[in-house]
C-alpha cells in the first residue's frame, strides 16, 4: 500500500497544477488533438498480456483522478510497480479544452460524460476508440465529486460504482463478476471504510460508464471527495490508487457483499455552519462553503453563502455557536460572503483572517 509521501504527486497541496506542467512531467505519447488542439496525452506502462485502461479528467474541474495517474506513471518509472501481467493504457486528461479553463465542458461547451451515444465530440469520439483499441479486461474512470455527498454524515472521500449496463438496473453476469473483484479488491486493502460510499446506480444512456458495461466492457467508476480537513482530497487520492492496484490482481472468486455494504449516498452535507446567527432581526443557521477557481495561471477560493435558515437537520463537516454574532451585511446564496463570524473575517469571498 502506498502512502501520501511515496509520491510528490499523492503528497504536494496543490488541487490543479497547469496542463503545461503535465505535459512536460513525463514522455508522453499523443493520441491525438482535442477540439482546441491541445494533446491528449496518453502512456503505457507495462507489457503484460492483460489489458487495463484508465483515464481522468473528463470534467476539467475534476482533478484528484489526475493526481493518481501521474502518481502511477512516478511510481512506474521509479520501478515501484510489479505489472509483470499487466499493461495499463494511462490517459491523465481527457478533455484538456475544460482542464485549461476548470470547467465541466469542453471547449466548445458539450458535457463529454453526456456524449457517448452521439458521439459528437472529437474528445469522446478518440477516448472510445483508444479503449476499444486495447480490448481491456477492466477499465478505471476517474471522477471528482461535490463536498455535498456524505455516508451517515460523514464526507464521503471515496464512492465506487460499478454502473448499470440498462435501465432497469439489472446486476447482469458481467455487472457481478466486476463487482466481486472490486469486492476482493477492498477486503484485501485491508483498511477501514468509513467515508467510502457506493454510487447511485442509475442508468445513464449516454455517459461512458453505462455505454461501456452495455457493450460488454467491465468498468468501475472511482468519484473522489474531501474528508474533514482535507479539501486538497489527498487521501482519496492514495485510497484510490491502492485501491486501482489492489483490483488489478484481485480475483473472481467470492461475492460482492462487501461492495454492496457499501454505504449509498446521501447528499445534503455542509461544509462550514455557524448557528444561531442574528441577521435581520432573526436568528438563523448560516452556512458557508468555498468554491475553487482557475483564472488563467491563477487560482484560488472564495467562499461563499451555500444555505441561510433552518439548518439543524443538515450534516457538517464543521459547526460553530454563532450566538454572539451579529450581521449587517446582506447575505445571498451563492455569493460571495462578507462579514465578521465571530473569529472568522470574511471580505468579499475571501477568508482574511481565522481566530
Amino acid at each position: 500500500m502506498f502512502s501520501t509521501s511515496d509520491s510528490t504527486y499523492l503528497s504536494q497541496n496543490e488541487w490543479y497544477i497547469t496542463y503545461e506542467k503535465i505535459r512536460t512531467a513525463f514522455d508522453w505519447d499523443i493520441l491525438g488533438y482535442s477540439s482546441e488542439e491541445r494533446p491528449l496525452l496518453y502512456k503505457k506502462l507495462g507489457n503484460g498480456p492483460r489489458s487495463i485502461c484508465i483515464w481522468a479528467g473528463m470534467h476539467g474541474n475534476e482533478t484528484t483522478g489526475i493526481f493518481m495517474l501521474l502518481a502511477l506513471v512516478e511510481l512506474f518509472q521509479k520501478k515501484q510497480l510489479d505489472l509483470a501481467e499487466f499493461t495499463l493504457h494511462v490517459l491523465p486528461v481527457a478533455n484538456p479544452d475544460a482542464y485549461v479553463r476548470y470547467s465541466r465542458r469542453n471547449g466548445i461547451g458539450i458535457d463529454l460524460n453526456r456524449d457517448f451515444r452521439a458521439f459528437q465530440t472529437i474528445e469522446s469520439a478518440k477516448l472510445i476508440g483508444w479503449i476499444k483499441m486495447h480490448e481491456p479486461e477492466l477499465c478505471f474512470n476517474l471522477h471528482d465529486q461535490r463536498t455535498i455527498f456524505h455516508t451517515d454524515g460523514i464526507p464521503a472521500f471515496t464512492s465506487l460504482l460499478v454502473p448499470s449496463a440498462e435501465k432497469s438496473r439489472a446486476v447482469t453476469p458481467l455487472r457481478k463478476k466486476t463487482m466481486v473483484r472490486l469486492s476482493n479488491a477492498l477486503v484485501s486493502m485491508n483498511t477501514d471504510l468509513a467515508g467510502v460510499g457506493r454510487y447511485t446506480d442509475e442508468f445513464y444512456p449516454t455517459a461512458i460508464g453505462d455505454y461501456l458495461m452495455a457493450n460488454g466492457l467491465p468498468n468501475i467508476l472511482i468519484e473522489s471527495g474531501v474528508a474533514v480537513g482535507d479539501f486538497n482530497r489527498k487521501k482519496a487520492r492514495a485510497f484510490g490508487l491502492n485501491l486501482i492496484l489492489k483490483t488489478l490482481n484481485a480475483g473472481y472468486e467470492g461475492g460482492s457483499e462487501p461492495y454492496d455494504a457499501l454505504p449509498l449516498n446521501e447528499n445534503g452535507l455542509l461544509e462550514l455552519v455557524f448557528t444561531n446567527v442574528l441577521y435581520a432581526h432573526m436568528r438563523v443557521d448560516v452556512a458557508i462553503k468555498r468554491i475553487q477557481y482557475v483564472n488563467g495561471h491563477a487560482m484560488g477560493l472564495l467562499y461563499v453563502v451555500d444555505d441561510l435558515g433552518d439548518l439543524a437537520s443538515r450534516p457538517r463537516m464543521k459547526e460553530v455557536d454563532g450566538t454572539s454574532i451579529g450581521l449587517t451585511q446582506p447575505l445571498q446564496i451563492d455569493k460571495p460572503v462578507t462579514g465578521v463570524f465571530g473569529d472568522y473575517l470574511f471580505e468579499e469571498g475571501q477568508l482574511i483572517s481565522q481566530g
